[in-house]
């Protein structure tokens, strides 16, 4: 019976990390290790973890750094066979660890694994995150520019060897996690687990609520990476890749035009043209963006981030 590392990130979040604690401790699978990482809370997190019971409940307390620092200070003390991610504003099943593994085990020739992701409303009902065709098992790397299979971390599970110097990129506010995914895809299979899933608790504050225009490139930023830097153009074919950027940007001009964002807009959009010149309705787009007002504009001297590095940025762990 393998051991699991349980990896949870926490920030001020006392409540809602105390349950997703007792979502692990519940698991009928017995044998892991759930190291809780604590990235500076400044509320009574540490004394709520602590007054847990449990040998196999490891908490540290780091200064803050970031969601991606927290996760990646708790990949380097896993120890287990297998690493499973859980967010502390989600929960498991409690046969969801018995069932990743068993997966996992009967399918030995792949190195990832992830399930499906229900949002949990208040009322406590579920309904679905995604589409059921964006779940998807083998090599997905070119799926990623097809729309992207739904992987969540709190619904993954994956053997530590594969993992090797790959972490989650702390350069990234936002889509780290599908940044370090698409890089993990060439190296396995991934499996999707149809017979269990992870709730996801929308929460405010949470940062898949917080977006701002600098967050909007970094998702985009990540994937030019890996397809210029980092070996994509030879597994992803150039229109393919070339008309999934070209939406990205169309996507993160459409949002930033909400919030009268006239500037961010228009070099969005520009880029978009510049990557599919042959989508018409850049063209319509880009002329709206045009038509936002310069007045309303509250970022006119806005300026697209330089390019990521094509190295990976973490920070080493104490000691």
């Amino acid at each position: 019976m393998p051991c699991v590392s349980v990896v949870i990130p926490t920030y001020n979040r006392s409540k809602l990390v105390k349950e997703a604690i007792e979502s692990v401790l519940e698991q009928s699978y017995r044998n892991f290790e759930l190291i809780v990482v604590d990235d500076g809370s400044t509320d009574d997190t540490r004394s709520v973890v602590e007054q847990v019971s449990d040998n196999r409940l490891t908490y540290f307390y780091k200064d803050n750094g970031g969601h991606c620092s927290a996760r990646n200070y708790g990949l380097m003390q896993a120890k287990g066979q297998y690493i499973a991610l859980l967010d502390h504003d989600d929960l498991w099943p409690n046969n969801y660890l018995e069932i990743m593994v068993d997966r996992l085990q009967a399918q030995n020739q792949c190195g990832f694994a992830y399930a499906r992701v229900l949002l949990l409303q208040e009322n406590g009902k579920t309904k679905p995150f995604a589409r059921e065709e964006r779940y998807l098992s083998g090599w997905v790397t070119k799926a990623f520019f097809k729309g992207g299979p739904c992987i969540m971390p709190s619904a993954t599970m994956f053997k530590k060897e594969i993992l090797g110097e790959f972490y989650f990129d702390e350069a990234l506010k936002l889509g780290e996690d599908n940044d370090l995914f698409l890089r993990l895809s060439v190296k396995t299979p991934f499996l999707f687990v149809s017979d269990t899933n992870v709730f996801r608790r929308a929460t405010p504050g949470s940062l898949s609520t917080h977006v701002t225009i600098d967050n909007q490139c970094y998702g985009i930023l990540s994937v030019e990476r890996f397809y210029y830097r980092l070996g994509g153009n030879k597994l992803i074919p150039p229109v393919l890749a070339r008309r999934s950027i070209s939406h990205k940007y169309r996507r993160a001009a459409k949002n930033v035009a909400q919030t009268y964002n006239r500037t961010a807009a228009i070099i969005f959009i520009k880029r978009a043209i510049r990557y599919y010149p042959l989508d018409i309705r850049l063209y319509f787009d880009l002329l709206k963006s045009f038509l936002l007002s310069k007045k309303n504009d509250p970022n006119p001297s806005w300026q697209m981030p330089k390019p990521l590095p094509p190295y990976i940025t973490v920070t080493q762990k104490d000691g």
